[in-house]
């Protein structure tokens, strides 16, 4: 199964597609991540921006729930990506709540390139840029936190609807908390800004590997170290493709995928077909420049793992 969202789908992958998905999305196509704060560059494409002093409180009709403080800081980081992404860009806001959204679809009622709408807005239609609203705090009642953080459409909705980048706006440390997507998402997502005061925190890419990936990536590293290679970074993330190492060698940069073959139960051919295919869409690509040079990258090796436990001799002809 292939995807058109080109940011970390494995944060809904596992949860809501079973780990079936796969990101073969050719970034060079799409709006680049922008960081409407002007502090991240290159912008990440999962971003928080945070809003710790955020209430709920009830809407005019008494029933839905919306966030003052989380809106506002949601118009400014809407109003920044308006101000630095192509003029034909979209913006789509999605929230769970009717009375956050209505508060919020009066900011941009004019521009048609910002869409605001809850889940069933935005099945089936895609924008450049979403941006999630959750509106519940550290106030809000438990059944109705519970409530939002069990709505795995409206998470998913939010990552499989960004074609470039999502942006979540509200208490980074209050989602931390929860459960499910909510928590992974905060867990994965770089953070932008505060909200509430515009002070900036330096963006991260995290991200998580098993030892035995460690050990593979190790092992390889050491090799490249034999051959008087040293502009190498460890898990990068290129135009939104992880990459296991980026070395700069003769000028040219190499991104390398491990390999350690398929996992049990799927088709050997399709899994090289797809690794082959996520090599592909890395060439040409920027490679950020935090160990390797910052030049694009140049070509992609895919190497299996058995190479790489097979030592020297297994490995020379890749990298001869």
């Amino acid at each position: 199964m292939t995807t058109k969202v080109m940011i970390s789908a494995d944060v809904v992958n596992g949860l809501c597609y079973g780990g079936r998905l796969r990101v073969l999305t050719d970034v060079r196509r799409q709006v680049p991540a922008h960081d409407p704060v002007g502090a991240a560059d290159p912008a990440p494409v999962l971003g928080w921006v945070d809003v710790p002093s955020g209430e709920s409180a009830r809407g005019a009709d008494g029933q839905s729930w919306r966030n003052t403080v989380e809106a506002e800081a949601v118009r400014r980081v809407v109003d920044g990506l308006l101000a630095g992404l192509p003029p034909d860009a979209t913006v789509g806001v999605v929230t769970p709540f009717r009375a956050q959204k209505e508060a919020l679809a009066r900011m941009w009622r004019d521009d048609d390139r910002v869409r605001v709408g809850t889940v069933h807005t935005f099945q089936g239609g895609q924008r450049d840029v979403m941006v999630l609203s959750p509106v519940a705090a550290h106030n809000t009642p438990p059944r109705t936190t519970y409530w939002v953080a069990s709505q795995v459409n409206l998470w998913n909705v939010a990552v499989t609807r960004a074609k470039s980048q999502l942006i979540t706006v509200g208490g980074r440390a209050f989602w931390q908390d929860q459960s499910g997507l909510p928590a992974l998402l905060a867990a994965h997502s770089a953070p932008l800004a505060a909200g509430d005061d515009g002070t900036t925190a330096e963006a991260g890419m995290p991200g998580r590997v098993t030892e035995a990936r460690e050990d593979l990536a190790d092992r390889l590293q050491r090799y490249l170290a034999d051959q008087g290679i040293t502009d190498l970074e460890r898990g990068v993330v290129v135009g939104g493709h992880p990459v296991d190492l980026l070395f700069t060698d003769a000028g040219e940069n190499t991104a390398v995928l491990i390999d350690p073959g398929p996992r049990p139960g799927h088709e050997p051919a399709r899994h090289l077909r797809q690794t082959h295919a996520r090599g592909d869409l890395l060439t040409g690509l920027p490679s950020g420049g935090h160990g390797a040079k910052p030049c694009p990258v140049s070509r992609t090796l895919r190497v299996p793992a058995w190479r790489i436990l097979a030592g020297e001799t297994a490995l020379a002809p890749l990298f001869g």
